[in-house]
């Protein structure tokens, strides 16, 4: 299916999916980090530009990642699962979908590529709902009109961040190989660590990537 349709949208999602992977890495290092960055040399307006940029970011993108229309031809899950012609799956293919089905709250069984991924995608949009609201909520907002109403306490936390991005990494990744049958291709994690030799070269003493295991 290489050059379809189905193919060239789910490129795009991998766009999106690299721009949420350096988002979350951005805004979560900043906030593992904050009490060593007011004590740098960095400026704390810099700072404060870079979270607000990544936050802002994050609810644009995953909003357009998860966005459903009826009228317009999206690059998002649902755009891509709508481009997809009725395919029965083979052996091979069933057990990929029924492992992604399976991790995300779908049990049944898999015979159809198209339906199966539409129900598995309803089913996980259903138990996210609340997250992705209140990512549309922030996006039409600050993110979009600078409302400054709407404060910044009601985004969603780190872990509902990466919740959404592993669905929509896992989701890119299944459609590359099962149904393409090219890549995926990696998702570079280079933002994030750019800021962290950046905090080291101005001041800040073993920055923390990531949280710790047991965190």
């Amino acid at each position: 299916m290489l050059g379809t349709k189905t193919d060239k949208k789910n490129i795009e999602l991998l766009k999106l999916v690299a721009q949420l992977r350096d988002h979350i890495d951005i805004h979560r290092i900043i906030g593992l980090n904050v009490d060593s960055l007011q004590n740098s040399d960095i400026s704390n307006v810099f700072i404060g530009y870079l979270q607000k940029v990544a936050q802002e970011s994050l609810a644009i993108y995953f909003c357009k990642t998860f966005e459903s229309s009826t009228r317009n031809e999206l690059n998002s899950i649902s755009g891509i699962v709508d481009s997809l012609p009725q395919t029965t799956l083979a052996h091979e293919q069933k057990a990929a979908f029924f492992a992604f089905g399976k991790k995300y709250g779908n049990d049944t069984e898999p015979t159809e590529a198209k339906s199966y991924l539409k129900q598995t995608f309803s089913l996980f949009c259903g138990i996210h709902s609340g997250t992705l609201d209140r990512l549309k909520e922030f996006r039409d907002t600050i993110g979009a009109h600078s409302d400054s109403r709407a404060a910044i306490d009601s985004l969603p936390s780190h872990a509902e961040f990466e919740a959404l991005y592993s669905f929509a990494a896992d989701f890119y990744g299944l459609v590359s190989r099962s149904v393409i049958n090219a890549g995926p291709a990696m998702v570079p994690r280079q933002a994030g660590k750019g800021l962290v030799k950046l905090m080291e070269s101005m001041g800040v003493k073993a920055p923390k990537f990531d949280f710790e295991a047991d965190e």
